[in-house]
């Protein structure tokens, strides 16, 4: 890890923290898995994916039916395609700061509701393979890449279950066009 990736996550994760302390009436913890696909084949082989898990949190600020989404999450996947699912065999490890709106669907009780959220994530590559994907043209990642997600989650009492889709539009490799990953990600986690 650089001192610029590791300064960046600890200057977010503290303006995470104030952020969360003084507005917040909730904080969500989360943990999941994700499967990534990257638009080049040189990066996703045909019929394969990138596997992981993730770790984050989100300040849902002015929670009520609408409100805004302030996170980071830390994934650790695999920079090279498998065919099965290997969750924890990883050499990518990516910090995605988050910020966006979030809003409840339908409110089944005071308990129970159905949310949904638009959110703009900015991912640091933190650490990865030395020669990238070790193929000319796919040997040198960039420091960040971006993204756009939405997804739907399941809040029951304290309990929040989401499926979140995130589409790739900057590249995640230096001068490849269709570099950029779209990822699938399972959370599951506590809201406070």
């Amino acid at each position: 890890m650089n001192k610029l990736s590791t300064a960046v996550c600890a200057a977010f994760l503290l303006i995470l923290g104030f952020t969360a302390g003084a507005q917040a009436p909730g904080l969500a913890i989360q943990a999941g898995l994700t499967t990534a696909y990257a638009k080049d084949n040189n990066i996703t082989t045909a019929n394969q994916a990138h596997y992981g898990w993730m770790v984050g949190a989100d300040a849902r600020l002015l929670d009520n039916d609408l409100y805004f989404i302030i996170g980071g999450q830390y994934h650790n996947t695999s920079l090279k395609s498998t065919s099965g699912p290997q969750f924890f065999t990883n050499d990518l490890k990516v910090f995605m700061g988050r910020a966006g709106i979030g809003f409840n669907v339908f409110r089944f009780s005071e308990k129970m509701s159905l949310r949904s959220k638009i959110v703009g994530s900015l991912n640091y590559v933190i650490d990865a393979p030395d020669k990238g994907l070790n193929i000319p043209g796919f040997m040198e990642l960039n420091d960040a890449y971006a993204g756009g997600a939405t997804g739907v989650g399941l809040t029951i009492g304290a309990l929040d279950l989401d499926l979140e889709f995130q589409y790739g539009f900057i590249n995640a490799f230096y001068k490849q066009p269709k570099s950029t990953f779209d990822i699938w990600t399972l959370m599951a986690g506590f809201h406070f």
